[in-house]
């Protein structure tokens, strides 16, 4: 047992130090305030045929860049089909569901262009609706902010790092178009630039949370452990005196991501322990999904 608890402190730490690297060095896109004139394709995914793109075309056509060409992708389009309708030097991958403000496209060209990135993926700030969703969504910034130093990310040609967050997406043109590639690559927080309002069910923000763990198994399952399982065994085992580090550690982890995905700090440590339950839920869901999907496909 103590090992175990030994085990969980640990994995707390390197967490928190996660947190505060990403908090100290602000992984946010900027605004650099030089403007360019490159084409710039922007491909809007649909995910349901009742999906209407007006708001984001509409959004698209106010910001502070003209050179822009508008590909919508059905949901029974394959990306490879409107990715040849394209013609523009980059390319812009955007939800539906996604709200932009102005100045974005001029950055990302300019960080693209300082860093020479074949990818910059944009982690976008979420809008609340709900109860629901201020249970559930936060979950994946919470995932990705204490697991992974976003400011290190351009160290890697692992794409998974980047395909965590899929709502906002900006490729080299003549990168993405080959066939099998490993670009330099950087996520970087939205900076208030994007916005989700996401409407999405159960399933969904299952596979996408998986997503972040690169559908690992082993790894979801010692992530849960650790950190659902693990602050549960530490309450019930040791006196309060000696809890306070551990959740002061989670506390303060929660208020500097709240901070770094411009969300309510106190609402989101006071949900905290209903959304490591549901964080459990949504896991254990997708494992199950991605069970049943690998038999059947072995039949």
């Amino acid at each position: 047992m103590i090992i175990f608890v030994y085990a969980v402190l640990v994995f707390l730490v390197l967490r928190f130090s996660f947190s505060l690297f990403n908090f100290l060095s602000n992984p946010k896109l900027g605004y650099y305030g030089k403007h360019f004139t490159d084409k710039v394709s922007v491909i809007i995914s649909l995910s349901d045929e009742n999906d209407n793109p007006s708001s984001l075309i509409a959004a698209i056509n106010a910001q502070d860049y003209t050179n822009v060409e508008v590909v919508v992708k059905k949901q029974s389009e394959t990306t490879e089909k409107a990715v040849a309708k394209t013609t523009g030097g980059f390319i812009l991958f955007l939800d539906v569901n996604t709200i932009i403000n102005k100045g974005l496209i001029n950055n990302l060209i300019c960080r693209v262009k300082v860093f020479d990135l074949d990818l910059l993926s944009i982690v976008p700030n979420r809008k609340f609706s709900n109860l629901f969703s201020r249970l559930v969504y936060p979950l994946s910034d919470f995932i990705l902010l204490n697991l992974l130093p976003l400011r290190l990310v351009r160290l890697s040609t692992q794409q998974i790092f980047a395909t965590t967050n899929t709502g906002c997406m900006f490729f080299k043109a003549s990168s993405y178009k080959m066939s099998d590639w490993h670009g330099k690559t950087e996520v970087l927080l939205a900076n208030k630039f994007v916005y989700i309002d996401e409407k999405v069910g159960f399933d969904k923000v299952s596979s996408q949370l998986l997503l972040t763990f690169g559908n690992n198994i082993l790894a979801v399952l010692i992530y849960l452990v650790l950190v659902v399982a693990g602050p549960i065994i530490v309450l019930i085992n040791f006196e309060p005196v000696f809890l306070v580090l551990p959740f002061g550690l989670i506390f303060l982890s929660r208020v500097m991501i709240s901070f770094l995905t411009a969300q309510n700090p106190f609402v989101n440590v006071l949900l905290h322990p209903i959304q490591m339950i549901m964080l459990l839920g949504l896991l254990l869901k997708g494992l199950w999904i991605k069970v049943l999907t690998s038999v059947k496909h072995k039949i």
